[in-house]
């Protein structure tokens, strides 16, 4: 793949009309915009907004959102592997619904990524940002700080992930635990 092209994948997602309230279904594209699989996090933006009209009341809604997803492999109860991941951070800037439906954790059996994924030094600071509010750990002050400075993402990557692997309890086991193996 190259740095031109764009990897746009489509998911059902419920909303909830801002007019009537109801609850209807929307599929948008989405499209993976940064992240570092060392680090089990991928940052997903909404493409073209979703433009639609509820099929309650015909107000004019549009999907409009951006994500943190966490994935993990691992073998299932059969014994296959699987892919589990799990949405953090969404911020729903849609307009005229919100988005219900991504706040949940998945199970496949793979996810595709562009070839170039790669963690660029905004993203690596909105991450490591989230991160510090999640989990309050003073050490992820310096990596920012180092973002800030100029250093290079790639070589604060080990650091990065010996800080989000020491916080397992709320950045992957709350969630994975939903799983029922």
């Amino acid at each position: 793949m190259s740095n031109d092209e764009i990897f746009v994948f489509s998911e059902e997602v419920s909303v909830s009309c801002s007019e009537c309230g109801k609850e209807s279904t929307m599929s948008p594209n989405f499209a993976e915009v940064a992240g570092d699989l060392r680090l089990n996090f991928v940052k997903v933006c909404s493409t073209i907004p979703s433009d639609d009209t509820c099929p309650h009341c015909g107000n004019e809604m549009e999907v409009d959102v951006t994500y943190w997803r966490r994935e993990f492999y691992c073998k299932n109860k059969d014994g296959k592997e699987v892919c589990r991941y799990f949405i953090l951070w969404l911020d729903d800037n849609s307009a005229g619904c919100s988005v219900e439906g991504l706040e949940s954790v998945y199970e496949c059996y793979a996810l595709d990524h562009p070839e170039d994924l790669t963690l660029d030094s905004s993203s690596a600071q909105e991450l490591i940002d989230l991160l510090y509010k999640k989990t309050r750990d003073e050490s992820l002050l310096p990596i920012e700080e180092s973002l800030k400075n100029g250093s290079d993402v790639e070589s604060l990557i080990p650091e990065l992930k010996r800080i989000i692997d020491s916080h397992d309890d709320v950045l992957k086991d709350a969630y994975l635990a939903h799983f029922p193996d």
